[in-house]
């Protein structure tokens, strides 16, 4: 079988995941050829990589006039690419690994009528506000799915509109995300917090800067602990957020000096210190985070201290069943405290991120994705 793969970003971590399945089909017994679709100028440490979709380094002036317009023009110019490169070599198998449900109204179309089966993976399965009219994000989302025959998943499906399926055309599969390597530690960014960890322990909250993520009730609990100081490290993605109302906020409640701010995209080295010397990271989401998201993949070479909030997520459904963390309350300042105040000296936890390693591998990703695509191949 062929198999392509469409990923239309080159950094993040839809762009590392598709690296590895990638390189998972490549190897796979099933598979003669494996393309990974790429935007120019990236995805070279992908052997498997081709790189003719449009740039998306222009996305930094997403805000702007002009990259609104060029985020719009490759998020229709790439699929339609996509769909041809797939009809010139004789794909069997095509993956939405990213999706552009932005333009969803002007490309698929073009799929309606194909000699190939597709599939989307659904790293955040809630799509229902990528607009801000609801009922526009639910329509995108509805055309995206009515071109594809499966649908993966990370551990839980959200009850969506545009998953009732109710022809039962689509099949619906579950996938374990796959290990992300660790990456060697950035020694000069080791050592700044190894200076912090002289006075106090770490605690840590990484990633896109996002709401969701309850920095505010993250930095209350800070200003109740002795001996702690806050991480927040990441990358502003959304003009709704201003870093500057944490700034704010922290010292309003007295604690400028116990929070530290690091606003940029980070390095897997730097990602991999942060891991390597915190004493606690935080996934302490509000109630309406609903991604599937990929950090825990990247956690578990480091088995780390891990506090999670109590949500309907595939997230905390995967601490909870391999019992790799402490469960919290969800946006309550009180339950954080106790959460980080008792976490047990000894991590009684670590030994479980073993079982979930063996589990969430990129070969029985592949596997999964492969036997399911076989049970319509002669349809």
């Amino acid at each position: 079988m062929n198999v392509l793969i469409y990923s239309n970003s080159s950094i993040g971590g839809c762009y590392e995941y598709a690296k590895q399945i990638a390189n998972a089909f490549s190897i796979n017994d099933q598979v003669n050829n494996c393309y990974a679709l790429f935007p120019k100028d990236c995805g070279k440490e992908c052997q498997h990589s081709v790189d003719i979709l449009m740039k998306d380094k222009l996305f930094k002036g997403f805000f702007k006039l002009w990259g609104k317009l060029y985020f719009i023009l490759r998020s229709i110019v790439n699929p339609i690419r996509a769909f041809k490169f797939a009809l010139k070599n004789n794909i069997d198998f095509f993956i939405f690994n990213d999706f552009d449900q932005v333009s969803a109204f002007f490309w698929t179309h073009k799929f309606k009528s194909r000699n190939f089966k597709t599939a989307i993976i659904l790293h955040d399965p809630d799509r229902t506000a990528y607009f801000k009219i609801k009922s526009l994000s639910e329509c995108s989302m509805q055309k995206i799915m009515n071109i594809v025959d499966f649908a993966f998943y990370h551990e839980q499906l959200p009850n969506l509109s545009y998953y009732k399926n109710v022809d039962n055309r689509i099949i619906f599969n579950k996938i374990p995300h796959g290990i992300y390597p660790a990456d060697n530690i950035d020694n000069e960014f080791s050592n700044f917090l190894k200076q912090i960890k002289n006075t106090s322990k770490i605690v840590s909250i990484t990633g896109n800067i996002r709401a969701e993520k309850n920095y505010k009730i993250a930095i209350e609990a800070i200003s109740k602990l002795e001996n702690y100081t806050l991480l927040i490290a990441g990358n502003i993605v959304s003009n709704s957020e201003n870093i500057d109302d944490y700034k704010n906020f922290a010292k309003q409640k007295g604690v400028e000096n116990k929070v530290v701010f690091i606003n940029k995209y980070l390095s897997n080295a730097e990602l991999s210190s942060i891991f390597s010397e915190s004493d606690i990271i935080l996934l302490y989401y509000s109630k309406s985070f609903k991604s599937q998201s990929g950090i825990l993949n990247s956690l578990s070479p480091f088995k780390p201290n891990l506090i999670v909030s109590n949500i309907e997520s595939g997230m905390t459904f995967t601490v909870k069943k391999f019992q790799l963390g402490i469960i919290a309350e969800p946006d309550n300042t009180q339950s954080l405290i106790d959460a980080i105040k008792n976490f047990p000296q000894n991590n009684p936890f670590k030994d479980n991120w073993n079982k979930f390693a063996e589990y969430s591998s990129w070969k029985r990703n592949v596997d999964i994705q492969i036997s399911t695509f076989k049970t319509t191949k002669n349809d």
